[in-house]
């Protein structure tokens, strides 16, 4: 039963990610063939951003008190709507600036819950001596499917335009859907189960995702790193397409093939990770990647051509998973598991905090200083934060064996729910 629900929920996570990769290249695409604007870009990574950061911090109960197969399928089909409306709306000629952003909404806010419930779940599916190899499976189908779909979809687009490649998204969802809906193991946890609701109860819900952080400095650390290379990464991501088109003059099977670059790369990291395991210097190669990322960017900025950004994408993409996957596993390990919902989701929180910064910033010194500029700049920032990091004395903690810190977590989470 629990390999069927892990399997389960890892085809469920790699269709939406596949799904995923054709949608954001079709809504990014429509966008820029409609306006020409960096800045509409940056005001689409917004309205995607902000409400995810909201729902995240209103929301973050919700996985642990709801059955999380169908709160998952109800937040998927939730996504389907989003993505008709332009499909519908474009097909019929439609399609206007305004339903573009709203979709990006309503899919920002469902995003906000759909992996931190994906995530709560991984725990109570896989064996705990597994769970750096359960996480690097599941980032590395999540990645196996941005490495199929970006390619696809840019050549999609070049062949037959940006609206069936966001229909393709809506069936990835449409089986999505069908595969949560059969996954029995995802109850509501028993801790929560017989909880009444009131909305004292539910904000003190809320309050526990905060206190693990502030009882776990290091973790607090972690994800502070997280938010700064996230910020990071939406500024330059988010310009990719007036990337291609004004800095490389190349199409939309370009961005594919860029995005598909990155994408080798991160299997190429998930491989490694995996097949290491368990590390126990955490520390020095979680920083050591958190630098590199932080340094591929720069160098991006400094030698913006074809070649180059093909080279440097794929050793951001090696450089990302040393980092994504080792955060995963110490939370899946350190995170009491009546907590997972609402951890898992403050941590998107904490993690994504500052990305509405980064999308907007990003826009504005890329319309007025240009792209290269813009890469140099927000590559400095992670690259300078892991320097500064090595001078934590919590983060040492981090490294060999955690059961000692998995025992003083559970008991003082005990301590405070009795």
């Amino acid at each position: 039963m629990l390999k069927r629900s892990y399997y389960g929920l890892l085809a469920t996570i790699t269709l939406s990610s596949f799904g995923d990769a054709f949608g954001l290249l079709a809504m990014e695409w429509l966008v820029y063939e409609l306006t020409a604007s960096k800045l509409a870009m940056g005001a689409l990574a917004l309205c995607y951003g902000i409400p995810e950061l909201v729902f995240r911090l209103i929301g973050s109960p919700l996985s642990d008190r709801l059955h999380r197969g169908r709160f998952m399928a109800g937040l998927a089909a939730v996504r389907l709507f989003a993505l008709l409306l332009p499909l519908g709306l474009g097909l019929a000629g439609q399609l206007q600036l305004w339903q573009l952003f709203l979709a990006a909404v309503l899919s920002g806010a469902c995003s906000a819950l759909f992996m931190p419930t994906a995530m709560a779940v991984v725990p109570g599916v896989a064996q705990e001596r597994k769970l750096v190899r359960a996480f690097a499976v599941i980032d590395g189908c999540r990645n196996a499917a941005a490495l199929l779909g970006p390619s696809l979809a840019g050549a999609a687009t070049a062949a037959a335009g940006a609206l069936p490649t966001l229909g393709i998204n809506a069936i990835c969802y449409m089986m999505a859907i069908g595969f949560l809906l059969c996954l029995p193991a995802m109850q509501k946890p028993n801790t929560i189960t017989d909880k009444s609701f009131s909305l004292r109860s539910y904000i003190k819900d809320i309050g526990e995702g905060f206190t693990f952080y502030l009882r776990f400095p290091a973790m607090l650390s972690i994800m502070g790193m997280v938010a700064v290379s996230n910020m990071s990464s939406i500024a330059i991501s988010t310009m990719m397409v007036p990337f291609v088109r004004e800095v490389l003059h190349r199409d939309a099977a370009t961005l594919g093939t860029l995005s598909t670059a990155s994408a080798i790369g991160t299997l190429a990291g998930l491989t490694i990770i995996s097949w290491m395991g368990d590390v126990q210097k955490r520390r020095t190669v979680m920083l050591g990647s958190l630098a590199a990322i932080g340094l591929f960017h720069v160098l991006l900025g400094l030698f913006p051509t074809y070649p180059s950004a093909l080279v440097l994408l794929f050793a951001t993409g090696v450089a990302i998973p040393f980092f994504g996957s080792l955060s995963s596993s110490l939370h899946g390990t350190l995170v009491p598991r009546q907590l997972q919902g609402r951890v898992n989701s403050i941590r998107f929180l904490i993690g994504g905090g500052l990305q509405p910064i980064g999308a907007l910033a990003g826009a504005a010194i890329a319309e007025h200083y240009g792209l290269p500029f813009l890469f140099i700049a927000f590559g400095l920032l992670p690259l300078v934060c892991a320097t500064l990091a090595i001078w934590l004395p919590s983060l040492k903690k981090l490294d060999g064996d955690l059961t000692n810190l998995r025992i003083v977590t559970d008991n003082k989470v005990h301590i405070t729910r009795s």
